[in-house]
C-alpha cells in the first residue's frame, strides 16, 4: 500500500463505514493503543451473512501460534 500508515488507518475505518452501509449487519472493532499515542493493533470485523449462520455451527476449536 502506498502513503503512510495514518492515510492508510483513515481508508480502514471509511472503508468499513462504508460496507456498513449496504451490510447492515456488518460488525468492526479496531483496536488501538493509548488514546494519546493512537496507534493501530489489531482489528476485527465480520459480514452479516456469516455472522447469521454462526448459530448454526457446531463448536470450533482453533490453535493459532502466529505471534
Amino acid at each position: 500500500m502506498r502513503g503512510n500508515f495514518q492515510h492508510a488507518y483513515q481508508l480502514l475505518t471509511s472503508y468499513f463505514a462504508e460496507v456498513r452501509l449496504v451490510d447492515l449487519d456488518f460488525v468492526f472493532d479496531i483496536h488501538t493503543t493509548s488514546c494519546k499515542d493512537k496507534r493501530f493493533t489489531m482489528c476485527f470485523w465480520c459480514f452479516g451473512p456469516p455472522k447469521k449462520t454462526y448459530k448454526l455451527l457446531g463448536p470450533v476449536v482453533v490453535i493459532d501460534g502466529t505471534f
